[in-house]
């Protein structure tokens, strides 16, 4: 595929989504996924049943805290309901799911973390955590934190709130996609230009809010800017109203192995951008140091 350079408006055939909503709820804004959506990873020798049964985590972990049916299950993730059935019944047996035989409705079981509890006590994790809890308490910022994956997803697996107008809600295990503004340009701009080629060779523009940038080239101007800048940044990119600030964290080979947004609505945010991004900069130096972190010579520090 190669670059494409996009047009507004719907006659264009240009895909629009939404991946995140900002909502007034009580007395406080609250930010959250937009939608169920659960991404497709189809390769060459994938196991469908082991697909299928990841793909029913996934949906229940976006759910969360709701339940759901198996014929809800079946029908969104497109599974028969026989074979669907028969992986919650699986997934039941092992403790990963929980069965409600009054409303007959399955969600996630503490099973699940302890075979997966390693991740969460990770040497990088225990170091990144409360360094930016200090950051979100100093600045009374929410913060969520992603690791890019290999289809260039990121997905969340931690999040810390402030005492603050916003709140987030993004549940551990939401993927955000490829072309997440802020988190897209931290994750892209310190890596070389082949990597930032080999990324661009299968972007498409989407249409998230009126903001968005739609042309490679200014794609490619933004990643530059933000390596010049020394943060990235999206006002009302991906979610209209909303501003974020992000920053990658390398781990000692130099991969970035986490980034991490502070964001707010674009009226608290902007008058604040200096000081959020340079107390963000150096909160990052901090983690870099500790972890004894293989960093570019032109990031901050």
């Amino acid at each position: 595929m190669t670059e494409k350079t996009g047009a507004k408006g719907a006659s264009s055939g240009l895909e629009t989504s939404t991946n995140a909503k900002l909502k007034y709820e009580n007395d406080h804004w609250l930010l959250s996924p937009g939608s169920n959506y659960v991404s497709e990873r189809k390769a060459a020798g994938i196991v469908p049943a082991l697909e299928n049964g990841i793909a029913i985590i996934s949906y229940l972990n976006k759910r969360a805290p709701r339940p759901a049916g198996l014929t809800e299950i079946a029908t969104t993730l497109g599974i028969s309901r026989s074979h669907c059935h028969s992986l919650l019944k699986t997934l039941t047996h092992f403790d990963w799911l929980s069965f409600d035989e009054t409303s007959k409705t399955y969600r996630l079981q503490s099973g699940i973390i302890s075979d997966a509890s390693s991740l969460l006590s990770s040497p990088i994790i225990s170091v990144i955590r409360p360094l930016l809890t200090t950051l979100v308490e100093h600045l009374e910022l929410p913060c969520v934190i992603t690791e890019p994956l290999s289809d260039d997803s990121f997905v969340v697996i931690d999040r810390i709130n402030a005492h603050h107008i916003m709140e987030v809600s993004f549940p551990v295990g939401h993927r955000f996609p490829r072309n997440a503004a802020a988190q897209m340009r931290a994750y892209l701009s310190w890596q070389s230009p082949e990597r930032i080629d080999r990324w661009m060779h299968n972007w498409r523009p989407i249409a998230y809010t009126e903001h968005s940038l739609l042309e490679a080239q200014a794609i490619r101007a933004e990643i530059g800017e933000t390596r010049r800048r020394g943060y990235a940044r999206s006002v009302g990119e991906f979610t209209e109203g909303l501003m974020a600030l992000a920053l990658p964290i390398f781990d000692r080979s130099g991969r970035v192995a986490y980034v991490f947004n502070i964001s707010s609505l674009t009226g608290t945010m902007l008058p604040r951008e200096a000081e959020v991004a340079r107390e963000m900069q150096r909160t990052v130096a901090q983690i870099h140091r500790a972890l004894a972190a293989g960093v570019p010579p032109d990031f901050p520090s």
